[in-house]
C-alpha cells in the first residue's frame, strides 16, 4: 500500500509540474491532433472528481460514525483516487481551451478555479495528518469544484443556465408588428445554435449571443447572403447530411425542424429583410404560412412537396447546354429549375425542348432574352409552373390570357416590358399572388386602381424628386463573361433614360468616355469598365467586368475524382458551362471543392480536335474554406483516355496577396500547337497552409470552375480589335 501511495503521490506531483510549465508558458503551446482527443474527454472524467470530493466531505462529516483505522485507510485512498482524477481533468480541460473558439472571461475564471482545486487536492494528500488545516481545505476545495462546474456549464449552456427556470419571465403573446428576424428567426437560432455559438463559447469564431455579433458573422463570413440560399452558410451546413462532419448543429444537439429551416431559407430568400413582419405579409405569402405552422408546433407534412415523379437524371443532364440550364431544385424534390442564358442567342426550341420534362418545371427565367409572344404557345404546356420571368423581354402584353389556364403559378415578373394597365385586364388567374411591373409603361395611378381591386402588385420604388438620389451600376445583360468573337457584349441599365459610359483599355471611365449606344463585340479578352448618370440623380458607382474568350468548347468532360461535401457546384457541367464563378459564392454554388484528392479531369476535343497553344483553368480562393493556390498542376494528352502523356508540369508560385478573402485567378499551360483528342488536367493541393495563413499548417483545398482550351493565346481587347455590331445584324 505504501508503494502504491507513493507511485499516486509522484504521479499527481508529476502531472502538477507538467501543468505548471503548460500555465506558464501558455501562449506558445500547440496541441497536436493526436493530444485533442484526449482534451475532449474532459466533460466525461470531471465527473469523477466532482463525486469523489462529495464522497470525501461526507466521510469526515460521518467521521466520529466509523472505527478510525478504518476511515484513515478509506479516506487516504479516496483521497488519493481524488487528487489524481482533479489534476488530470485540470490537464485535459487545459487541452480543450487551446482548441478554437474557446477564449472568454468564463473560460478563464472556470480553468484558474478547476487549476487551484488541482493544487489544493495535493496539498490536502501532503497534510492529511493536520485536522484543522485539512478540514477546511477541504471544504474549500468542495466550494472550489461547485463555482467551477457552475462556470463549465456556463461554456455550454450560457451563464444564466442554472437560474434561467427561476427569473424566466412570463411568456407574452406572439406581436405580429414585431420583425421576424427577432420575433421568430432568432429564437429558433438560440435554441438550437446557442450551445456553441454564445458570449463565452463561440465555435467558429461565431457568436450570436446579440445582433451585432450575429451580424459579423464567424470565421466563414456572414450567417447568411440576402436572397442567395445557396451561398449561405447556415442554410448550407443545416442541409448536410446528418453524419457529415460540417453538418450544424452537430449531430446528437437538438436539430433544426423541416419547417424551421424551410422558414429561415424563405426569408433569406425574400432578402432578409430585417423590419419585415408577419403584419405586412398577405396570408398566401409563403413565409406567412411557413411562419404559421412554426408557431402552432405543426409537424410538417409527410414525403414529397409535389405529387408529379422525378425526371431522369440524364435527361435533365442532356437539357443543359451553354444557352440554358436545368437545374433540380434539390436530391429530394422532383421539381426542376429553368433559366435562359444570352440575350442574342434566344430561339423558340429551347422552351419548346422541355416538353419532356413539362410536368416538373416550376421556374422558368428568360429575363432579358429575345423573348416575343411566341412564347406563349409554349408556357402552357407547364401546368406545374410556380414562377415565371419575362423581365425586360419583347412581349407585347396582347397574350397574356394564355396564362389564365396555368393554375399554380404564383410569381409573375413582367418588369422592363410594353405590357399596359388594359393588357393586364385580361391576366384573370386568382393564384397569382406577386405581379413585378416596374419600369413599364404604366403610371402609379394605374398601378394603385389595379391594387385597389386586390391584385398584388410590385412596382419597385418610386423616389421623392426632391431628394437626389444616387444610381445602381450598369448590368451586363444576360450576365455572360464568357464570350466568344460573334457574343454581342450589352450593357443596360434598370432605370429608362439612363446614359453609360464605358471604357475597354483598363481605365476607369469618366465623363468623357465612350458612351454606350450598341452591342460591343471583342476577339480577345477585356476589361470593360462601366458607370451610369441621369439628370436629377447621383452618378453610379464604376463596375468591372473582365470578359475572357471561350475558346474552344470540349464535347465532353469527365471528373476523376469525386468533389468534397458541399462544394459540388453543378457537376462536371461546372467547367464548360460558360458561367464564371461568383466570388462571393465561392463554396457553394459556382464552384468544384477537392481536398482528399487533387483536382483531375478528362475533355474530350472530339475526333478532329484542332492544333491548341494554350490550356487553362480557372480556381477560387477562400481563406475561410482554406481553398487556395494550387502547389502544382499537370497536362497530359492523347488520343485514347486509357494511354495519355505528360505534357508538362508545373509548380505554381505566389504571392501573399493573391491570398486575399475570396479571389480567383488564372492558370495556363502554353503548347506548340498540340493535336490531341483529350487532355486531362490536374491540380494538386498544398499539403500546408503557410505560417502567415489563418489555418496555417493545415492541408490546403482547391476550387476550380472553368477549364479552357484555345487555338491561340488570347489577346488582351482593345479598341482597336473590337468591332461595333449594329442592333439586329
Amino acid at each position: 500500500m505504501d508503494r502504491l501511495e507513493r507511485i499516486v503521490s509522484n504521479s499527481i506531483f508529476s502531472l502538477l509540474c507538467l501543468l505548471t510549465i503548460l500555465l506558464v508558458f501558455e501562449e506558445k503551446v500547440f496541441i497536436p491532433l493526436w493530444l485533442q482527443p484526449i482534451g475532449r474527454m474532459h466533460p466525461m472524467i470531471l465527473h469523477f472528481p466532482i463525486g469523489f470530493i462529495v464522497l470525501l466531505v461526507m466521510a469526515n462529516v460521518f467521521r466520529s460514525q466509523l472505527q478510525e483505522e478504518a476511515f484513515e485507510k478509506v479516506n487516504k485512498f479516496l483521497l488519493l483516487l481524488t487528487a489524481f482524477t482533479t489534476v488530470l481533468t485540470a490537464l485535459m480541460g487545459f487541452f480543450l481551451s487551446l482548441e478554437e473558439g474557446y477564449t472568454s472571461e468564463v473560460l478563464s475564471i472556470h480553468k484558474w478555479i478547476g487549476v487551484g482545486v488541482s493544487y489544493l487536492m495535493y496539498f490536502l494528500v501532503i497534510f492529511h495528518r493536520k485536522k484543522i488545516i485539512y478540514r477546511w481545505s477541504l471544504y474549500a476545495s468542495f466550494v472550489g469544484i461547485v463555482i467551477a462546474g457552475h462556470f463549465g456549464a456556463g461554456l455550454t449552456h450560457g451563464i444564466n443556465f442554472l437560474t434561467e427556470p427561476i427569473f424566466a419571465k412570463e411568456e407574452e403573446p406572439f406581436d405580429k408588428n414585431e420583425p421576424v428576424l427577432t420575433s421568430l428567426i432568432l429564437p429558433i437560432l438560440e435554441s438550437k445554435c446557442v450551445n456553441c455559438h454564445n458570449a463565452e463559447k463561440h465555435k467558429g469564431e461565431l457568436d450570436i449571443s446579440t445582433l451585432e455579433k450575429l451580424h459579423a458573422g464567424g470565421k466563414n463570413g456572414p450567417l447568411w447572403m440576402a436572397g442567395n440560399t445557396d451561398s449561405s452558410q447556415l442554410i448550407a451546413r443545416a442541409s448536410l447530411p446528418l453524419d457529415h462532419k460540417k453538418h450544424m448543429p452537430p449531430k446528437g444537439k437538438p436539430q433544426l425542424t423541416e419547417v424551421e429551416l424551410s422558414l429561415i431559407r424563405e426569408w433569406i430568400r425574400k432578402g432578409a429583410d430585417e423590419t419585415i413582419s408577419l403584419a405586412g405579409l398577405d396570408k398566401q405569402d409563403t413565409l406567412f404560412v411557413l411562419a404559421q405552422r412554426h408557431l402552432s408546433a405543426e409537424k410538417p407534412v409527410a414525403g414529397p412537396q409535389y405529387t408529379f415523379d422525378f425526371a431522369d437524371a440524364d435527361l435533365i443532364e442532356s437539357l443543359n447546354n451553354p444557352y440554358r440550364t436545368v437545374v433540380q431544385k434539390a436530391p429530394n424534390s422532383p421539381a426542376v429549375d429553368v433559366k435562359i442564358l444570352g440575350r442574342q442567342t434566344f430561339k423558340i426550341e429551347l422552351i419548346a425542348e422541355l416538353k419532356a420534362i413539362k410536368d416538373q418545371v416550376v421556374s422558368l427565367d428568360m429575363a432579358y432574352a429575345q423573348v416575343g409572344d411566341e412564347v406563349f404557345d409554349q408556357l402552357t404546356q407547364f401546368q406545374n409552373l410556380e414562377e415565371l420571368n419575362l423581365n425586360f423581354t419583347n412581349i407585347s402584353g396582347d397574350r397574356l390570357s394564355s396564362l389564365n389556364g396555368l393554375k399554380k403559378l404564383k410569381s409573375l415578373s413582367l418588369s422592363g416590358t410594353a405590357i399596359t394597365a388594359s393588357m393586364l385586364e385580361e391576366l384573370k388567374n386568382p393564384e397569382i399572388e406577386e405581379l413585378f411591373v416596374w419600369n413599364t409603361p404604366m403610371s402609379q395611378d394605374e398601378i394603385k386602381q389595379i391594387s385597389d381591386k386586390g391584385i398584388k402588385l410590385i412596382s419597385g420604388f418610386v423616389p421623392d424628386e426632391r431628394e437626389m438620389l444616387p444610381l445602381t451600376a450598369p448590368l451586363l445583360a444576360g450576365g455572360k463573361k464568357i464570350i466568344t468573337p460573334q457574343d454581342q457584349v450589352e450593357l443596360m441599365h434598370k432605370i429608362k433614360g439612363v446614359t453609360i459610359r464605358y471604357t475597354d483599355d483598363g481605365s476607369d471611365p469618366d465623363s468623357t468616355s465612350n458612351v454606350y449606344s450598341q452591342p460591343l463585340n471583342y476577339d480577345g479578352n477585356i476589361t470593360l469598365k462601366a458607370y451610369a448618370y441621369k439628370e436629377g440623380w447621383l452618378g453610379s458607382d464604376t463596375v468591372t467586368f473582365k470578359l475572357v474568350q471561350r475558346g474552344v468548347k470540349p464535347r465532353d468532360v469527365e471528373l476523376l475524382y469525386p468533389t468534397t461535401g458541399i462544394f459540388k457546384g453543378k457537376g462536371k457541367l461546372t467547367l464548360i458551362d460558360d458561367e464564371v464563378g461568383n466570388v462571393r459564392d465561392l463554396p457553394y454554388f459556382s464552384w468544384l471543392g477537392f481536398y482528399n484528392t487533387p483536382f483531375a479531369a478528362i475533355a474530350d476535343l472530339g475526333d478532329d480536335p484542332p492544333a491548341i497553344q494554350v490550356v487553362a483553368f480557372n480556381y477560387g480562393i477562400d481563406q475561410g474554406q482554406k481553398a487556395a493556390v494550387p502547389a502544382s498542376a499537370e497536362l497530359w494528352g492523347g488520343n485514347s483516355k486509357d494511354d495519355l502523356k505528360l505534357l508538362q508540369t508545373k509548380k505554381l508560385f505566389y504571392k501573399k496577396e493573391e491570398f486575399r478573402d475570396r479571389t480567383s485567378h488564372m492558370f495556363s499551360f502554353d503548347l506548340d500547337n498540340s493535336k490531341y483528342r483529350y487532355y486531362k488536367i490536374m491540380a494538386y493541393p498544398m499539403e500546408q497552409l503557410p505560417e502567415w495563413h489563418r489555418h496555417k499548417g493545415k492541408k490546403a483545398g482547391i476550387f476550380i470552375d472553368q477549364i479552357f482550351f484555345y487555338k491561340e493565346r488570347p489577346k488582351a481587347g482593345s479598341p482597336n480589335n473590337k468591332k461595333l455590331i449594329a442592333q439586329g445584324t
